[in-house]
C-alpha cells in the first residue's frame, strides 16, 4: 500500500507543475515496480491467464470529485487501449461537465470488486472471472472500466422490473442532474464511443450503468 501511494504521489508532483488546471494530461507508462508488486495475489493471479505484465499500462489521469476540486487517478489497462482510455478521461476532465468520486486501483481493496464498487470506486484492471462463471471478465484483459458503481448500478431485469431496489435503476431515476451518473449521449458516453468503446447502458435484457468496455462485454 506504501509503495502505490509513494508512485501516486510522485505523479501529483509531475502535475502540480502546471499552470493551470485545466492544462493537466493523463500519462502512460510502464507500471512501476512497486506498484506491480502489489498487485500480486490481489488484482494479478498465477492461477489465472491474466496478461503479461508487459501487456498491460500503468495510467494516472486528473478528474474532478463529487466537489469539483481537482484529483489525479490510477488505472491500470491493457496498453494497446492506454492511449484511447487517456485521450478520454483528458476529454471528460476538459468538460468540466463530470463528477467521479474517486479513482484507486482495486488492489487498495484486497482486489475485492465488491469492496470496491461498494466504495463507489472507478476501477479498470482487475483479473477475474464474471460472476458465477469460469470465464475472464473484460476488466482481467484490461479493457473495462467501471465508473462511478453507485450512482451506475449494474441492473437485472425480471418480468420488466429491477430484481433490486436500487435508487438509480429506472429510467425515471437517472437524471442528468444526478452527479456522477452516466447517461446517453453524455460526455462520458461521447468521449469513449468515438474511440470505440461501448456503453453497458445500451444494452438491452440487463444493463451495466458503470460498465464502458473496448469490447463491449
Amino acid at each position: 500500500m506504501k509503495f502505490r501511494f509513494m508512485a501516486l504521489a510522485a505523479s501529483l508532483l509531475l502535475y502540480a507543475a502546471s499552470a493551470q488546471a485545466a492544462d493537466i494530461k493523463g500519462r502512460a507508462s510502464e507500471i512501476p515496480d512497486a506498484v506491480w508488486k502489489d498487485m500480486q495475489g490481489k488484482s494479478w493471479h498465477a492461477y489465472l491467464p491474466c496478461p503479461p505484465r508487459q501487456d498491460l499500462s500503468y495510467l494516472v489521469v486528473p478528474f474532478r470529485d463529487f466537489t469539483g476540486k481537482t484529483q489525479v487517478g490510477e488505472l491500470i489497462v491493457a496498453k494497446n487501449q492506454a492511449d484511447n482510455v487517456v485521450a478520454a478521461f483528458d476529454e471528460i476532465f476538459a468538460s468540466d461537465t463530470f463528477r467521479i468520486e474517486k479513482m484507486k486501483l482495486v488492489d487498495v481493496y484486497g482486489g475485492s470488486d465488491d469492496a470496491s464498487t461498494g466504495d463507489n470506486n472507478t476501477s479498470a484492471f482487475n483479473c477475474r472471472t464474471v460472476a458465477k462463471s469460469k470465464v475472464l471478465s473484460s476488466h482481467a484483459r484490461g479493457t473495462a472500466i467501471d465508473i462511478n458503481p453507485v450512482q451506475n448500478p449494474y441492473v437485472v431485469f425480471k418480468n420488466g422490473k429491477p430484481t433490486k431496489v436500487n435508487p438509480y435503476d429506472e429510467d425515471k431515476e437517472r437524471l442528468a442532474s444526478v452527479i456522477g451518473l452516466i447517461t446517453s449521449g453524455n460526455v462520458v458516453d461521447k468521449a469513449f464511443a468515438k474511440r470505440g468503446w461501448k456503453w453497458g447502458g445500451y444494452w438491452k435484457s440487463k444493463k451495466d450503468y458503470q460498465h464502458i468496455s473496448a469490447d463491449g462485454k
